[in-house]
């Protein structure tokens, strides 16, 4: 029994790892999540700073068109420097899935040794009420029988 309790709060152990191993996936992904739409807000200014300069070109607006292809070097410049970093969460977050993939196995593999082991001990249990409940019937009818030797040797 006390190997049971042990195994379920190392079992409790593991889980809890697993959560925290969770925890860090999310905020893995969300983390990468946020690089990337700020690369795709970067690559939308960017688009819409070239159409706008176009427009520009079109009107002859010289001072329209200089500052939408400043606008869009800016975009340029920013999603290239974005993209280090997007590159380095997305590791951190394929890294942080791994981790809890593993961990989670050996929280399964932990809850399924405790689980055996309780069967074992339930199974162990039963036999033992089983074995108790046998003698119990063995003895009274051990009693039975000589309680009916013993009037019989009376009669005699």
């Amino acid at each position: 029994m006390r190997r049971l309790t042990g195994l379920r709060r190392l079992g409790a152990v593991y889980g809890l790892i697993e959560e925290i191993h969770s925890i860090e996936a999310r905020v893995a992904a969300a983390e990468a999540g946020i690089a990337e739409r700020a690369a795709q807000a970067e690559t939308s200014t960017l688009h819409e700073a070239w159409m706008k300069e176009r427009h520009a070109v079109q009107g002859e607006d010289s001072l329209d068109r200089l500052a939408m292809a400043a606008r869009g070097d800016v975009a340029r410049r920013k999603r290239r420097a974005l993209e280090p970093v997007i590159e380095k969460r997305t590791e951190n977050h394929t890294a942080a899935r791994e981790r809890h993939m593993a961990s989670r196995l050996w929280s399964e593999r932990m809850q399924s040794l405790v689980d055996a082991e309780a069967a074992r001990i339930a199974a162990e249990e039963e036999r033992r009420s089983q074995a108790v409940a046998d003698d119990r019937f063995l003895a009274q009818r051990w009693n039975k029988k000589r309680k009916t030797e013993t009037q019989e040797i009376r009669l005699s």
